[in-house]
């Protein structure tokens, strides 16, 4: 006990020289001292004030206080634990914990005095919707995970808690039903996560590196939520959603292609109108990805099948550019990304003003300069504008750099190269998985069942959970 009072003096000590930035404050209680540690800027002054300091003062003036009495029948404090490794304290502190002390005690308190700065639950900004709910993830992890249980109030939902990151310690919580998530995929996810040794995690976006396949894998595994309603459906298909402390973006894994196109109002909304969106949504993407190489394609090279009239209509608006198809299109499609970057990265109050007018500026100054044709504006600008129709922009970025890949390969070798460099591209969906998942499912492999699902996007039709995920519990109705 004593050599326990030694150590704890020397911690006290050390704190109080004032490198840490831990604060030291000290209590008189009849013939005893206690030290409460704690670092201001991660500390509720209120709680510790009322709840710690004042109950300790009126208490101890009379009676005799042990570590033990403070802890059951004194502070106020909820979240409170005892602990006697003095090597702990200073995490503890770190944590925004409160600890307290007795001179006389080989024991310590650990209170939850955290004062954490957070903003209120808003709307969407990334995964914007009509009819869904308005209350999206913040940084505060707790408070994203009540919005989850708010809605499943499942006694097998299950928050498994990581801490990752030499020194930053972050938080990580895995969320998903015991009893329909697969097992090995659970296992996947936990045995990932162990696996990252690395000082820092200030986003979700790290840990989507992490978890990936491999780190040069182009097409992300795993999918980002906004929505507390988007993340609860996915769960109750069987689905893990990761949620990391200071980002309002969540992970959901696994993840297929085709769900990247689908969003929430899709389950919410009218059948007939969720299948006219998704289909729209993929013929977008097709264009996104195909329709410049295409012009290259056509205008370079296979003019020919073009009816007589279309093809003197786009010779015409042609005679006075003096770059072939292949660098108009580059050009083209460099000018449009810078945009879309600039748009981006400028204040939202003019980000979305600079995109419009510079995109009517520099592209009707080009077609008066001669330097582009008008059909390779509206190209470019019809590209552009299906690249934002996902529901998810993660799977538009690979697409956006594939399009590139197209158009070159396009401009070597004509439509030959724009049907091996598309063949390429599903060959490799086809040979990727997300954790363990099939890619391209319920496409390749093929299952009538789970496609006609997806399509339709009707809880009256949905009787079963998607076959790919194996779940434990494979029906809903």
């Amino acid at each position: 006990m004593k050599r326990k009072n030694k150590l704890f003096v020397e911690k006290i000590k050390t704190f109080s020289e004032g490198k840490f930035g831990v604060s030291v404050r000290k209590l008189t209680i009849l013939n005893e001292e206690a030290f409460i540690l704690y670092i201001q800027e991660l500390t509720d002054g209120k709680i510790l004030s009322d709840s710690i300091i004042k109950p300790i003062l009126q208490n101890g003036k009379d009676t005799m206080l042990t570590i033990d009495k403070i802890f059951s029948s004194v502070i106020y404090i909820d979240d409170i634990s005892m602990d006697d490794d003095e090597n702990k304290i200073e995490d503890y502190i770190l944590k925004g914990k409160s600890i307290i002390i007795l001179s006389n005690s080989e024991k310590y308190i650990i209170a939850n005095t955290l004062k954490i700065e957070k903003r209120a639950v808003s709307a969407p900004q990334v995964e914007t919707t009509l009819r869904g709910p308005r209350d999206s993830f913040t940084e505060n992890m707790d408070t994203n995970l009540s919005l989850i249980r708010y809605r499943i109030k499942d006694p097998s939902l299950r928050m498994d808690n990581f801490v990752i990151g030499r020194r930053t310690k972050t938080n990580v919580a895995v969320v998903y039903i015991e009893d329909i998530a697969n097992k090995k995929h659970v296992d996947e996810v936990k045995k990932r996560l162990d696996e990252i040794d690395i000082d820092g995690v200030l986003e979700s976006g790290y840990i989507q590196k992490f978890i990936l396949n491999n780190t040069f894998d182009l097409f992300p595994q795993a999918g980002i939520v906004e929505q507390s309603d988007t993340a609860c459906q996915n769960i109750l298909e069987g689905k893990l959603c990761i949620i990391v402390e200071g980002s309002n973006l969540a992970l959901v894994v696994p993840k297929t292609f085709i769900e990247f196109l689908d969003t929430g109002d899709d389950h919410y909304e009218n059948l007939y109108l969720a299948i006219f969106s998704k289909m729209l949504r993929f013929s977008a993407l097709g264009i996104a990805l195909t329709l410049s190489a295409l012009y290259v394609a056509v205008v370079s090279f296979h003019s020919d099948i073009l009816p007589p009239q279309y093809i003197l209509a786009i010779a015409t608006s042609r005679v006075t550019v003096p770059f072939n198809a292949f660098l108009e299109v580059i050009a083209m499609e460099f000018i449009t990304e810078v945009l879309r970057e600039a748009s981006i990265r400028l204040p939202q109050q003019v980000g979305a003003a600079i995109s419009i007018v510079g995109a009517i500026v520099i592209g009707q100054a080009a077609v008066a300069a001669g330097l582009i044709s008008p059909l390779m504006v509206i190209i470019a600008s019809l590209s552009m504008m299906c690249s934002f129709v996902a529901a998810d922009y993660t799977i538009m970025n690979p697409i956006r750099i594939l399009k590139f890949m197209m158009i070159f390969i396009t401009g070597i070798f004509g439509i030959f190269g724009f049907t091996l460099g598309f063949t390429f591209i599903i060959i490799n969906l086809c040979s990727q998985t997300s954790f363990g998942i099939p890619y391209f499912a319920p496409i390749a492999p093929f299952n009538f069942q789970d496609l006609k699902n997806y399509i339709f996007s009707d809880v009256n039709l949905e009787r079963k959970r998607p076959k790919f995920l194996n779940t434990i519990d494979k029906t809903r109705k």
